[in-house]
Parts: structure tokens; sequence; C-alpha cells
């Protein structure tokens, strides 16, 4: 049996010392320092393994500085301090004891030594000397790995230690200890049994065990087919607001064409008629429902945009969908040009097209106006061409955009199974993913590690691995590159670290400067990085800032419309008010339009508030101290909602602030329908003048919808659950809260066969005696045994609970 160049002399019982030879050459860890040889492995192919240059150790203790002194002065052969006699050596025939705990894991107790020597004795004899003849039928490979693992973990020698060569060197190939076998990772095929050398070897190169795209036989249930589309963006749905804009594009073209060669549309009978309801109030109405309508699409198409990027079959870099496209709209003000830079190019001009329909609510608002017809003598209602046209345009250009989006997603694979509406459909997506490692140290901020992953081709679909091609399993990886792989540091096994990043070494799996991870360390347990971070519109300062400007301005608009009577009375247009031949009046149209917009701005402002207090609702249960349920915290799927829908489902959560929130983005959109409309020119015979008068009941609504939206600010105030370490709207930012969790692997996450099979077993999840699991928001033990920030059971049999942090932050 080869032991390298290693001078393994009598080992102490209580205490182990090893001593190395001058010999500079060292067998790669990857190979011969952590292989668990079979019985018949040959020495050659030891022999074979690339051997590199070692630099000395530079810290080391005062007994083994001894040592070297006296290597040094007696330069023959390498000596062992001081040992004290030990027990009798056992019979060469008894196999060495083996403990078997409960996870599978197997802890090998020290060989006994015999002891010759007596105490206070230097020993000095040949290698060949002091290792004992093999016995037959006994596998030494046990106490030789141990005692590698005592040379290699005092070990200090910090740096590259492959010099004169291309080839990096992969990390410890450890198998992977799993409740069950997965085809992703290399596991024994028996408890108990050691794997191949031959095995291990091939498996820790990068170009043998990889992971690979295959599309296994669609059955229907074990592998459906990965083309789920989302209820908003089916073909009747969508076919159906294709034929409404259809209707309202002909009903413009009526409007248009008809007063030209008529004398109007229909004879005026005054403010606040039902006439005066159909031309000044139903017209907004009508847009303001496709705006909602396109909306709901927008939520669905950024929900699953990211994945449809993965699984197409463009051969190009895609890793930025994680990091750059939301999975939930985040503002409405602004058109979302990031899908061009993902080249969704259809989806882009789409995402412009629907912001350009918002135009549409404010000019249905001034669509319609009175005109005095001198052939008839008689006021009638017509239509503004210029608004009508412009109109026309913009739902031929919604129409186009809705047949557009039927073809992007008829000719393309979504690659989802079901809709990922929760964080925990978003989690089985990474359940055996090769591509964790990118997240390090990214759960107190995303932005950090940005710029550190080099960009990739990610795909999303069935994989397999070059060792298990046929046991397909589901997710986002990259394709060809290495399966997960683990090594052992310091007794722990932790998973290897990317080979590409500078600051790690190769050969040692350590970081070269461990002042990152410390920060880390300090980061995670450190209430102002747990609690720092909100929306912009959140924050305190901000918030407070619109609650004064919402109420002050609630005032002052009371003030105005009431006092001395200005709004029953009317008042001065300060335009010209008579209708042209085309149906444009300006003082008509600025008192409509401006209205209009004003207050669709409010009804926009209100949405990015209400979809954040929805996306952060899981992460406020989370963030309790006794945690919560699955239900009220993983398979929560409120950004995925309607509008009355998302305000019932919170309201019997009894999470009553998202219900209201909700509830007020509804109906902010009264805001903008009444403003548009209440106000019209009126010529008043009295005094001989045109006043531009409102039409009462549509105006006391008005104040009374804009009382409840501005008392409403108060309660938007986030509160401290809600405040998390980084923001929560791509993909890479929730990842990073479970990258080492233990929870991706989970039996809930372990290959969900269908949406109702993943709640069926994280409701059904047992934690020891304690009943049905708890999840938390805090720092856990991650799967590497170190402490993380992120999603994870508050407690697990056979280690600590989760740390939630309540401590004051200071912003």
């Amino acid at each position: 049996m080869n032991l390298g160049d290693y001078n393994v002399q009598y080992v102490n019982r209580s205490r182990p010392q090893l001593v190395h030879t001058p010999s500079k050459q060292s067998v790669t860890a990857s190979d011969d320092y952590y292989s668990l040889a079979s019985e018949g492995s040959s020495n050659d192919e030891r022999n074979q393994a690339p051997r590199y240059q070692t630099p000395p150790t530079h810290l080391r203790s005062a007994d083994v500085s001894r040592d070297a002194l006296q290597s040094e002065a007696k330069e023959s052969e390498a000596t062992i301090p001081q040992i004290r006699p030990v027990k009798p050596r056992d019979p060469p025939d008894i196999p060495p004891p083996i403990d078997t705990s409960s996870d599978g894991i197997h802890k090998i107790k020290r060989k006994p030594v015999s002891s010759s020597s007596s105490e206070g004795t230097i020993v000095r004899r040949p290698v060949s000397e002091s290792i004992s003849p093999p016995t037959p039928g006994i596998d030494d490979t046990p106490y030789i790995r141990f005692a590698i693992d005592q040379l290699t973990r005092d070990e200090e020698v910090v740096g590259p230690r492959e010099q004169g060569t291309g080839r990096e060197t992969p990390g410890y190939p450890v198998d992977r200890i799993m409740p069950e076998q997965a085809p992703s990772y290399n596991l024994s095929k028996a408890q108990g049994q050691y794997p191949n050398p031959d095995r291990r070897r091939q498996d820790s190169s990068p170009s043998e065990n990889v992971l690979l795209s295959i599309d296994p036989t669609h059955d229907g249930f074990k592998y459906p087919r990965l083309n789920f589309v989302p209820r908003a963006l089916r073909i009747l749905p969508l076919a159906i607001l294709l034929l409404c804009c259809a209707l309202i594009i002909a009903g413009l073209l009526f409007c248009a064409i008809y007063p030209t060669t008529h004398t109007g549309l229909w004879q005026y009978d005054g403010v606040g008629t039902a006439r005066y309801f159909v031309f000044q109030y139903l017209p907004t109405i009508i847009a303001s429902l496709v705006i909602i309508w396109t909306m709901a699409i927008q939520c669905a198409i950024h929900r699953i945009s990211p994945f449809i990027v993965l699984a197409s079959s463009r051969r190009t870099s895609n890793s930025g969908v994680l990091y750059d496209m939301t999975i939930f709209p985040t503002n409405y003000l602004i058109p979302n040009l990031t899908f061009f830079k993902n080249q969704e190019h259809l989806l882009g001009l789409c995402s412009i097209i629907f912001w350009l329909a918002l135009f549409t609510v404010p000019l249905q608002s001034c669509l319609f106006q009175t005109r005095y017809y001198l052939s008839g003598s008689v006021w009638r209602w017509t239509a503004v061409q210029p608004v009508a046209w412009t109109l026309f345009a913009l739902y031929l250009l919604l129409a186009i955009a809705i047949v557009l989006l039927v073809i992007r997603l008829a000719a393309c694979k979504t690659g989802l199974k079901w809709d990922p509406v929760s964080l925990a459909d978003l989690f089985c997506l990474f359940h055996k993913s090769n591509i964790l490692t990118d997240f390090e140290r990214s759960e107190v901020g995303v932005d950090r590690i940005r710029h550190l992953v080099v960009e990739k081709h990610l795909q999303l679909g069935y994989w397999g691995t070059s060792e298990h091609s046929m046991a397909a399993f589901y997710g986002v990886g990259e394709a060809n590159a290495p399966v997960r792989r683990f090594s052992f540091d310091r007794g722990k096994m932790v998973p290897v670290t990317d080979l590409s990043r500078p600051e790690y070494d190769p050969e040692g799996q350590r970081p070269l400067h461990s002042s990152k991870f410390d920060t880390l360390q300090r980061d995670i347990h450190s209430p102002d990085v747990r609690y720092r971070w909100l929306p912009w519109f959140l924050r305190e300062g901000v918030v407070t800032a619109w609650i004064i400007t919402a109420i002050v301005l609630m005032i002052a608009f009371i003030v105005v419309s009431f006092v001395g009577h200005a709004v029953q009375r009317g008042f001065q247009p300060m335009l010209a008010a008579p209708t042209t031949a085309q149906g444009f009046s300006p003082a008509n149209f600025l008192y409509s339009f401006i209205p209009s917009s004003i207050g669709m701005v409010l009804f926009l402002l209100w949405h990015p508030v209400d979809m954040y207090f929805r996306a952060l609702q899981p992460f406020a249960n989370l963030a309790h101290t006794r945690g919560c349920s699955a239900e009220r915290s993983l398979l929560l799927d409120y950004t995925s909602r309607l509008p009355i829908e998302i305000t019932i489902r919170a309201a019997l959560e009894r999470h009553f602030k998202v219900a209201w929130i909700s509830f007020i983005s509804i109906l902010s959109i009264t805001l903008p329908i009444l403003a548009g409309g209440v106000f019209t020119a009126q010529f008043v015979a009295d005094i001989d003048d045109v006043r531009m008068a409102a039409d009462m009941p549509g105006y006391y609504a008005l104040v009374v919808f804009v009382v409840i939206y501005a008392l409403s600010t108060v309660v938007i105030w986030p509160g401290r659950n809600r405040e998390l370490p980084h923001d929560i709207s791509t993909v890479s930012h929730l990842i990073s809260f479970v990258y080492q969790s233990p929870i991706l692997i989970d039996a809930a996450f372990r290959e969900p066969t269908s949406k109702v099979d993943l709640q069926t077993r994280l409701i059904g999840t047992l934690t020891g005696e304690k009943g049905r699991a708890r999840y938390g928001f805090g720092v856990y033990a991650g799967r590497d045994g170190k402490d993380h920030l992120g999603i994870d059971q508050i407690s697990r049999p056979g280690s600590g609970e989760m740390v939630i942090t309540i401590g004051s932050s200071k912003r």
C-alpha cells in the first residue's frame, strides 16, 4: 500500500502526531489523499497521480519545530518526540471498529498501535520497518485515511499549491449523504460500503461528472411537458381581451365618422343625467377595466419571463436574467426595458404598448363634448376627432400587442410545470441545481457578488448526469458543468467552492483571505444588516413625507372646493370654451384630461406599494420569533392574485394591512374616472357667461375617495417585520436566502409531481415530536456547517434552533 512520501511512525492513542519527511512531493488532494481504496486497487494507478511542489509549513507547533531542528541536525531520518507507552496492540485479525450513526455516516475509530518503546525513548526506524506487513483479508485503508486526516487537519499552508500546470485540481469528491439517492450526486450504492476509487477519481474530473440536458419520454405524470402558461396568458382570456379591443375600435370608428355626416351623436339633456353618465363616465370605466386586465397580464409576464429565457434554445449567456428581470411589476409609471436586454424583443414591445395604453383612461374622459348646432338650434353630444383617432391608434396597438403575445407564447416552451407564484414553487427549481455556489455570501447583498459571477448559459428543464443519464430530474442548472461536489474542511463535509474564483485555493479549498467570510459572519448577526432594506418609497422618511403631503393636499382640496361655494356656482375656465367643428373645446379638454391624468398618477403610485406589501407578507410572517407554518409563508401567493381576490384572501388570512392596501389599489381607479368627467363648460344665461360647472353627486363621491386615499397613506407604514437585508424582486434575491439552507434538500422539495403534491408535502411536514414544521427567517446552520442568514425550519432534529434577530436597527 503506497503511503506517498510520508513517514508514519507511532501514533499516540490520546494525541496522534505525524511528521513530514524532507520530501516536498505530495499527491493531489483529489486523488490519493482522500481516496478510500477498495480491495484490489493497484499501486500503479496511485503512482500515476501528478505530484506538485508543496511550500514548507510556516506555522508550526513547538513540538514540530523542535523535531525539524533535530531532523536538520541528523539528516538521515525523521524522528518523533517522546511518546508514552500505550496498551498492547490488538490482534491483527480483528477489523477496525466502525460506528454507524443514524444518518449513515461512518465514524472510524483510531487503530491501536503497539508500544514497543519505553517512555522517554526516541524511536528511529526506517519506514520499511515501521510499517507492519499487510494482513490477508484486512483492509488498512481506514487507518491510512485517519492518518491523512490528522496530517491535513492542522496544516496551515495557504495559497495555490499547483505550480507549473494549467490543470485545475478538483476538490475532495466526497459522496453526498442524503436520505435517498439523487441522480445529480455521486451516492454510494449501499450504506457502509466505500465507493470504488476508480469511480471516485473519475467523478472528480470536471469533464466527466457533469449535468446533461435531456428530454425524457413524457408520460404526463412523472415527466410532464414543460409548457405551462398562467391563466391570464392563455388563449381564451387573451382572445376575449382581443375581442373587447376590437369592439372598442369599432365604437371609436363609429363615433369618429358618424358626427361628420350628422348633427352630433345624441341630444344633450343637462348635467347629472343618464346621458351625461354615458358620455362622461362610461368610456373611462371601460378604459379602466381594460387597463386592470393588462396589469394582470403584465404580472403574469413578469412572473414567467425569466424562466422563458432559461428554457429557450438560444445558446447565449443568460444568467443575467436571475439578477435583472423582476418576477413582479415594481413600477407602472415607466415601461420595463429589461426584456430587450435579455433578447425578449416581443415581450419588450408588448411592455411598451401596455404602458402607452395607460393614456387611454385620461383620453377617454375627454372623448365627448357638447356642441351647439345652428341648423337645429340644439346642443348635442359629439366626439372630439383628434382624441377619437388617437384612441383608435392606441387600441389598435394594444390589439397588435395581444396578437404578438399569443404568437410568442405559442412558439416557445415556458419550461414550467406549474405557475411559480410562491417561494416554495421557486425553491423547487433549485433543489439539485449546480449553480448555487454563485450565490456565495449573497444573503447580505446580491449586488456584492453580481460582478463576481461569470456569465453562463443556464437552462430550465430536465437533467441527468454523465453517470445517471436516464434518471431525470427537473430544475435550473448549467449544462455540461460539474455537479456539486463536496469536500472535508476541518472535519466537516462542505460543498466545493467555484474553482474559477481567484480568492480560493483550488487544492486546499480554503479562502486565501478569510476576511470576507469573517465579515459575513459579523453581518448576518447584526440587526443593522438584518433590518436595513425597504423599498425607497416605504422608508420612514419617504412615508412620513407622503403622509404629510397627502393630508395637506386633501385639506387644501376640500377648502378650495367648498369655501365660497366655488364648485357649486361654477368658475371661469380661463380658456376658450366654444366647441370647434371637430368637437374640440380647449376648456373642456383641459378640465377633463388634466384631472383624470392626476388621478391616474395617484392610481399608479399606489400599485408598487400594494405589490411590495404582497411580496413582503411571507417574510413578515417568517420574522415572528416562533416562526409560522408553510401555508402562511412558503405557499403564500399574494403577488399573483387579482385585485378583488387578493383582498378577500388576505382578509381571511387575517393579513388586514395587505387586504386594505390591495383594496385601495383597486378603489383608487375611481379617481381618474370621476376627476375626468365631473367638470363641463356650461353657458349661464343669467350672467351671459360660460362657467365650468360640476356634477355635484360625482364631485361629492370624488371628495370621499380622495379623503380615503389620503388617510390610507397612514396604513402603509411598513413596520419592522417587513425589513430585510436586501431586495426581493428577482430570482437571485430570493435564492440568496436559501442557497445553503437545508430546506432545499428537504423531502418536500424532492421532485414533486404537481403543485398539489408540493402543497401536501409542505403542509404535512413533521419535525420530530413537535408536530408540523414551522419556518422562520434568521441565522441558521447551513449545509456547509457555517452560519447563514435566510429561510429554514425553526428547529431540526440534531441541530440547534434558528436565531431570529430582534434587536434595534439604525437608519
